[in-house]
């Protein structure tokens, strides 16, 4: 599939989460810390990253994320809101890259790039 039929450069995609307890780090284990986690951030990056590739394919393909290259730099307590960024910045075949970042109501909360590849299902699933 060539994302550049369902992808434009610069487009960007939007979306708010808050922060549930079972996205603290304090729930993977790290106790007293009561902020999103990084794996947390990661996921809710991906999810509004990958959102408008759901979107916009058929059934017969998803997007697997393939590369991702993050900083998480402030926290962002459990009940906050948080808002997701995620811009094409690069489109190459079935290949979409994307800038993302997280805000709070008062700063970055992380950024960075992911990268996901768009794969014929039936395909991708006879590997396994």
């Amino acid at each position: 599939m060539d994302c550049s039929a369902i992808l434009k450069l610069g487009e960007t995609v939007s979306k708010e989460y808050i922060v549930e307890e079972t996205d603290s780090a304090n729930h993977l284990g790290n106790e007293g810390i009561t902020v999103l986690s990084t794996p947390a951030m990661i996921k809710y990056m991906e999810l509004t990253a990958a959102g408008i590739v759901f979107e916009r394919v058929s059934k017969k393909y998803r997007p697997v994320g393939t590369r991702i290259n993050i900083k998480h730099i402030n926290p962002a307590p459990v009940g906050e809101k948080i808002t997701v960024e995620a811009v094409v910045n690069r489109i190459d075949g079935p290949k979409v890259t994307f800038d993302v970042k997280v805000l709070n109501k008062e700063s970055s909360v992380g950024y960075g790039e992911c990268t996901f590849h768009v794969v014929g299902l039936d395909k991708f699933r006879s590997r396994f």
